[in-house]
């Protein structure tokens, strides 16, 4: 059944306020890409993002648009005359309202259409509403009904290389299909994503990344080698390592890793029903408002061992990859900083590259002391639930998802005290081993700070005052050795760190 757009947007109080205006501009407004694919796919919720095409001179009518509308008004690209006007939400106006206008590009709005992305987005809806009806030249709306993304013309991705990794990225948000003529124009023009600007593929891949099934549409991306173009420095990683991982080596290695990130992070209330509110928080601690934790966890999974085939020696026999974290985090730096990723998104990721190798180091122990705990939090701060959310993964990805499953149920018994010996798979019993591990770290951060982050007894005076010192070098040290005393406690109040600090100075 074709949609009633007059029933459809003339519900929305946005376009009825737009329509007088579109009424006055000569040459013709249309509602356009986005805003109408969305209310075909009945999408939920208030209009709050719209696209309009508008005859050229667009920008007297966008102008006219934010003085009406009392928003302000911004220019996005005056070259291609792309202009938006926000209005923020007031007495009047529940939700705030993002209006972008772009001039339309060619003699008519047909061939404006024809130079877009994808059939499903090149459908326009003339303001005023009124009898017309959808103009829809390449079958979007067909191409909806069947859940299918195709382009809108044959040049489309040699035009503009970034509309493959959109491809994807609207397959995966919108869950729509790629034929098989995309699939193959994709893999013809894979390389060519090297010449979009980096802050644009940035801003494909976050939307890629902050689906459930990202590993999925990963996948996806590396069947078109586009992943690789993407990120060459993981082209090596397919045959690196093959005697471990099978084929498809450690890339392949990696994309079980996000897979099981994205089962983490789908729901973390499935595996820690006891932290999954608190658990959610953590993972966006110490980022910028507006910030995609999750996101940003799945990359850190995707690039962890991307320095294993730089680092790959045969020792005695058995391949090793010493140095790889902290290689890889060099490594992560440089392909994030040519993405035009943020200086905060950067860090995370190269801090959970960088230390993806400890929780397991602490499992080697045995026994994950007080101490340990501490230099562990320490170190990590409030990157440490990002990373061990990473290390959850790469140590759950050795595990098949069905023997996963069989194991969850046990993942948070305390490893000190858990009998694995029940348990025949020798591969299952080291994995729930490091995955109960991960857990007693998380459960020090959320229950236990007094030894995952205790605050300090004592401050820097009274530390010179106590031991009669300068300040300098050894004030920090002192800080450091009271703190760590702290958290093994040895040392419960400011009268047992007065103590504490004699002592050591004797």
């Amino acid at each position: 059944m074709r949609p009633d757009w007059l029933k459809l947007l003339g519900r929305e109080g946005a376009i009825r306020e737009l329509e007088p205006l579109a009424g006055e501009h000569e040459g013709g407004v249309f509602v356009v890409g986005g805003t109408l694919r969305d209310r075909a796919l009945k999408r939920e919720g208030e209009l709050v993002d719209i696209d309009l095409a508008a005859a050229a001179p667009a920008k007297p009518f966008a102008q006219r648009v934010a003085r009406r509308l009392r928003g302000s008004f911004v220019v996005l690209d005056e070259a291609s005359r792309v202009y938006r006007i926000v209005v923020k939400a007031g007495k009047t106006r529940e939700r705030g309202l993002q209006i972008d206008v772009a001039e339309i590009q060619g003699a008519t709005i047909r061939e404006d259409l024809s130079r877009r992305d994808f059939s499903v987005n090149a459908m326009a809806v003339r303001l005023p509403l009124a009898g017309e009806g959808l103009l829809d030249p390449f079958s979007g709306l067909k191409d909806l009904s069947r859940r299918t993304l195709t382009p809108a013309n044959p040049n489309a991705f040699r035009d503009d290389p970034l509309r493959m990794l959109r491809a994807y990225r609207l397959a995966a948000t919108l869950d729509l299909k790629l034929d098989g003529k995309t699939v193959r124009a994709i893999r013809t023009h894979a390389k060519r994503i090297s010449s979009a600007a980096g802050e644009r593929v940035r801003s494909e891949l976050l939307g890629i990344l902050s689906v459930d099934d990202s590993a999925a549409r990963l996948r996806a991306m590396d069947e078109t080698r586009l992943l690789t173009a993407v990120f060459p420095e993981l082209e090596d990683s397919r045959r690196c390592a093959e005697v471990y991982y099978g084929p498809g080596g450690v890339l392949k290695h990696s994309l079980a890793v996000v897979d099981r990130a994205d089962r983490l992070l789908a729901d973390p209330g499935k595996v820690y029903p006891d932290w999954s509110g608190r658990f959610e928080e953590a993972l966006a601690a110490g980022l910028p408002p507006g910030s995609n934790p999750k996101a940003l966890v799945r990359l850190a999974c995707l690039l962890h061992d991307v320095a294993k085939p730089a680092t790959a020696k045969k020792i005695k026999g058995r391949l090793r990859f010493f140095g790889h974290e902290s290689r890889g985090a060099a490594m992560s730096l440089e392909i994030l900083k040519r993405l035009r990723f943020s200086g905060d998104e950067a860090e995370t990721i190269r801090v959970c590259v960088h230390h993806h190798l400890r929780p397991g180091n602490l499992a080697a122990n045995k026994i994950v002391s007080d101490k340990a705990v501490f230099r562990f939090f320490r170190d990590l701060d409030t990157h440490g639930v990002r990373l061990l959310a990473v290390c959850w993964a790469d140590h759950a990805s050795y595990l098949a998802p069905a023997a996963l499953r069989s194991i969850l149920d046990r993942v948070t018994e305390d490893p000190h005290r858990s009998d694995l010996s029940r348990i025949r798979s020798e591969d299952a019993r080291k994995t729930l081993f490091h995955l109960q591990v991960v857990s007693y770290l998380l459960d020090q951060w959320f229950n236990r700070p007094e030894t995952s982050r205790p605050q300090r007894l004592l401050d820097g005076n009274s530390v010179m005052k106590a031991l009669g010192i300068a300040p300098g070098p050894g004030v920090g040290e002192a800080l450091e050795a009271l703190t760590e005393a702290q958290a093994e406690g040895i040392v419960k109040n400011r009268s047992e760190a007065l103590n504490f600090l004699k002592t050591r100075k004797t």
